[in-house]
């Protein structure tokens, strides 16, 4: 594994700009990691975008309000790519089922991410990771502006929602994501507050009045320095989660079950990943076995599913547990 910076990230991406390339990210893909892949696939010649598993609701739903379809992002690892990009993940363990894939792979391997730094024993694999960015979008629209590559006003008004959905509402901004954010609402022709709108859609009054129900019918621990939120959720059990922290929870765990499958997301207000050292991607991967499925995510956002449905009251039972260990609550 080698470090590197900006320079030798743009000689890579030049080096394979017309060569067959794969670019994926993180199980359960979320808003910055899609935005992420599609705005850099614009400067590739023959790029495809694959997902270890599924993109999350939310970004279905952003990417065909601004015109690009869920559906071309296929669950399929090519292995006869000449080069991979993982976008907005610095392990492969986060990977999924692509894990087993890029630890085979023997072609160059290049991570751009955001998060705190991982090793990778592993030769062919060049990572840019500056935690100065507060997303992987905000990182992909500076490369793609140092390469001279204009974007069009819907991949601009995409990689805006990529960089808004990971700084949390803006608390987790740094002073240059003000300025990327305004310089892409001027490309996108578009104002801030109706981004907004099609980056956290209005439900109807009874979808709403289901997630106050949620909200008002889940579980509460009050401890010495912690508040947390769990329960079942009718649907969106993430919009739940969100909507958990909004109110003041510390933590929020809510899971919906379908006919075959349950579905976890965890939720932690920022900053207290990095006070309390947690981080909740690597909690839902560790507790994923516990309902037969898979995990993952980012230190305040993740999620898990699996086929066991009936073991929820056991993975949260667990999820408490850990979490309280973190807050010095056991």
């Amino acid at each position: 594994m080698e470090n590197i910076g900006f320079k030798s990230l743009r000689n890579i991406i030049e080096i394979y700009r017309s060569k067959k390339v794969l670019l994926t990210f993180h199980s359960i893909g979320d808003t910055d990691a899609i935005s992420s892949a599609i705005a850099l696939q614009k400067f590739f010649k023959n790029a495809a975008i694959v997902t270890p598993d599924f993109i999350t609701g939310n970004s279905k739903r952003i990417l065909e309000g601004l015109g690009f379809k869920p559906k071309s992002i296929k669950a399929k690892f090519d292995d006869s790519a000449e080069m991979v990009v993982l976008l907005d993940v610095n392990n492969f363990e986060d990977c999924g089922a692509f894990a087993a894939n890029l630890l085979k792979f023997s072609g160059p391997i290049l991570i751009i991410d955001h998060h705190t730094p991982n090793k990778i024993r592993k030769d062919n694999v060049f990572v840019f990771n500056d935690e100065s960015y507060n997303s992987a979008a905000s990182i992909i629209y500076e490369l793609l502006k140092s390469e001279g590559v204009s974007v069009d006003r819907n991949t601009a008004a995409l990689l805006a929602t990529g960089i808004i959905s990971d700084s949390a509402e803006l608390r987790n901004a740094f002073p240059n994501t003000f300025i990327q954010i305004g310089e892409l609402l001027m490309k996108a022709g578009i104002d801030y507050q109706p981004l907004l709108l099609k980056m956290h859609h209005v439900a109807s009054p009874k979808s709403r009045l289901d997630f106050m129900n949620d909200l008002f019918e889940s579980k509460v621990i009050v401890d010495d320095n912690m508040l947390m939120l769990y329960g079942q959720a009718r649907m969106h059990a993430n919009k739940v989660a969100d909507d958990a922290i909004r109110i003041g929870a510390d933590v929020a765990l809510f899971y919906t079950i379908s006919k075959r499958e349950i579905s976890f997301s965890a939720r932690l207000r920022p900053p207290l990943d990095a006070e309390c050292d947690i981080n909740l991607g690597k909690t839902m991967k560790s507790l994923a076995p516990l309902i037969n499925g898979n995990g993952g995510g980012h230190p305040c956002a993740a999620g898990a599913y699996g086929t066991n449905r009936s073991n929820a009251p056991t993975f949260i039972k667990s999820f408490i547990s850990e979490i309280r260990k973190k807050f010095g609550e056991e």
